[in-house]
């Protein structure tokens, strides 16, 4: 068997690392476009400084001195540097392959295709958390024995409730009382995000369906651009849905695991939020792993470098190893201009009027609805 390490040499998995596209039509690229950086904690702290409510400067005489402005101050920012890596046994795979007749080219490709896959989970990995703050307005790991619950600084009154399972719940009254809520902190809505369960429950209800043909037209089927149409004249933003998957897997009674579908973001939300003209409303931030130092300095290529490939010998058990790595957080520099609505279908006429707050306790809403 030819060494693996041999077949690929470094500067040819640096080649590829460098060259490996993290961009997916995943939404998360779009509102969190991914950015790379040799100093991840400083430019951490430089795009958290983001707040769009503007102070006024001061009008001045003619050759007097300039005031001196000052920064936005950061009440809390708390940086993690959240390493995302994963390897598989290349030796194992390598022999199976051997022992099926593929030579040494159609074992460089197979090899390739390993490194691709690791690569995908680093990236399918970033793209979860961002669709994580999307929900939750926090950075939340709870796995490999790590327990981090990072709060991204979006006001307790950000969180709320309905109930629009009823189609007579005043959803439009919802909708205008939240946005207020961002409002009050300077901040215009432009955006939102949900499932398409929750806007199937939009086009069947009501007073949207009134708002767009009139009380004679309750009952009439409204489509997906009619209620944008409604929401852009109303409230001044435009609905999307998120339906994209990755894989889990799952141990089944008799051991074997299986493959399950789970959703990036929840069915169950409705995150309305301040994004610019292109969708951005925060950063996918990339920094420099130790694999990557590894390789030698920063380089221009370095700035397309978000994923490394690394592989490695050990001698007992003798294996070849082939890893890829990414250090990676998500940027929210405006948080006050993000509301999450944690929508219930119980179907009850009552509608809950209290907006569920970060630490999982209720206070007053600002939501307006019938009841």
């Amino acid at each position: 068997m030819p060494e693996i390490l041999e077949l690929i040499k470094n500067k040819d998995r640096l080649v590829y690392s460098q060259n490996y596209s993290v961009k997916r039509p995943y939404k998360g690229n779009v509102t969190f476009p991914d950015v790379k950086t040799q100093h991840l904690e400083a430019e951490y702290f430089r795009l958290s400084q983001g707040s769009n409510l503007p102070t006024a400067a001061m009008v001045h005489a003619l050759d007097t001195e300039a005031a001196i402005g000052t920064r936005p101050t950061l009440e809390k920012v708390t940086v993690e540097k959240f390493f995302i890596k994963e390897k598989i046994n290349q030796s194992e795979k390598t022999q199976m392959y051997e022992k099926n007749g593929v030579d040494e080219t159609g074992l460089k490709a197979f090899i390739y295709d390993d490194m691709g896959r690791l690569a995908d989970s680093v990236v399918t990995k970033a793209e979860l958390m961002k669709q994580g703050v999307m929900s939750t307005g926090k950075l939340i790991i709870n796995e490999n024995k790590l327990s981090i619950n990072i709060d991204l600084g979006v006001p307790k009154e950000n969180f709320v409730t309905a109930d629009w399972a009823d189609p007579e719940h005043d959803i439009l009254g919802d909708l205008d009382g939240w946005k207020k809520i961002a409002k009050k902190n300077g901040q215009t809505i432009t955006r939102a995000q949900t499932s398409d369960k929750i806007l199937s429950y939009m086009q069947k209800n009501k007073g949207i369906q009134t708002a767009i043909n009139s009380a004679l037209g309750v009952g009439t089927f409204v489509s997906v651009a009619q209620v944008n149409n409604l929401m852009q004249q109303m409230f001044g933003f435009t609905i999307e849905t998120d339906e994209d998957v990755y894989a889990t897997l799952e141990k089944q009674a008799d051991g074997t695991l299986k493959r399950k579908s789970t959703r990036f973001f929840p069915e169950d939300k409705f995150t309305m939020y301040v994004a610019g003209p292109s969708g951005k409303l925060g950063t996918g931030l990339w920094g420099v792993t130790p694999e990557e130092l590894s390789y030698g300095p920063w380089t221009k290529k370095s700035a397309k470098q978000f994923v490394t490939i690394a592989q490695w010998d050990t001698p007992d058990p003798v294996a070849t190893w082939t890893k890829a790595s990414g250090l990676f957080v998500p940027v929210l520099p405006v948080p006050e201009g993000m509301i999450i609505a944690t929508i219930t279908f119980a179907g009850a006429n009552t509608v809950s009027t209290q907006s569920e707050t970060a630490d999982g306790k209720s206070s007053t809403g600002g939501a307006s609805a019938k009841s």
